[in-house]
């Protein structure tokens, strides 16, 4: 209750006190106010809206460099993209193709597909090959809308029929559990030798001819001996990825 009328009770103390004594006191007690209480009021009130409006400038020329960045990332990104498109360093002839961007992963670690940010929407297709600047990556395994999933050549499911370059030796390409590459299904006697590049073979039908895979790093005989295993060092590198080229394939091309 007490609260309610201190204010009122305090203005009318005031004034009380303004306007007792004669003319001239009233005129040194007013110019005294207004030095003291006044004019330090006025100067804080326009200070603090001063401040406000500062705060206010401040906070808008923050979203606009905030804008600003934003854009030149999106510059950025699409000159990045641009730079992967022109980079390629094998023969594409006609061969269409869409750019797509890695958005994450899925599966257990050894056995980690991709996800990348095109679909159906863009025309992409299972069984479609994918490929990076250096050299193939796998294939498409499931396609959304929005997304696509790609099964990578490191992954065990992943088989391609490859060869040799220098010698035209054909071999399978297989994948182990971690993730080590390896040129399956050799002859014995084939003429193929350690730093040799591996490609991808007339034989299949996922991938056109002649797109690199990897270089050879070691030999060794099955424990048969009746063929020869190459372990073999891909020229993409998974795990450095950030765009790839999924290539259009025609209508009846469906087995690999």
């Amino acid at each position: 209750m007490l609260k309610r009328y201190l204010v009122p009770l305090v203005y009318i103390l005031f004034a009380i006190v303004m306007l007792l004594g004669t003319g001239e006191s009233r005129q040194r007690k007013a110019a005294w106010f207004g030095r003291t209480i006044l004019i330090p009021y006025v100067g804080s009130v326009r200070s603090l809206q001063s401040a406000q409006s500062l705060k206010a400038e401040v906070m808008a020329l923050q979203n606009e460099m905030t804008r600003y960045q934003l854009h030149n990332l999106e510059l950025i990104n699409r000159l990045k993209e641009y730079t992967q498109a022109q980079s390629v360093n094998f023969a594409m002839e006609s061969t269409r193709f869409v750019l797509a961007e890695l958005i994450g992963y899925s599966g257990a670690f050894h056995e980690r597909n991709l996800i990348i940010n095109k679909g159906k929407g863009s025309r992409i297709n299972v069984n479609d090959p994918v490929i990076s600047p250096h050299g193939i990556i796998g294939k498409i395994i499931l396609v959304s809308d929005t997304y696509s999933v790609i099964l990578p050549l490191n992954n065990p499911q992943f088989q391609l029929p490859v060869m040799d370059q220098a010698t035209s030796v054909q071999g399978i390409l297989q994948s182990d559990i971690n993730g080590k590459l390896f040129m399956n299904m050799i002859r014995l006697s084939s003429q193929i030798s350690v730093g040799d590049t591996i490609v991808t073979s007339n034989l299949s039908k996922l991938f056109p001819k002649g797109f690199p895979v990897g270089r050879i790093r070691r030999i060794q005989e099955s424990r048969d001996n009746l063929f020869i295993s190459a372990e073999i060092t891909p020229f993409a590198q998974i795990e450095n990825l950030e765009h790839v080229f999924v290539l259009e394939r025609r209508e009846e091309e469906y087995r690999q």
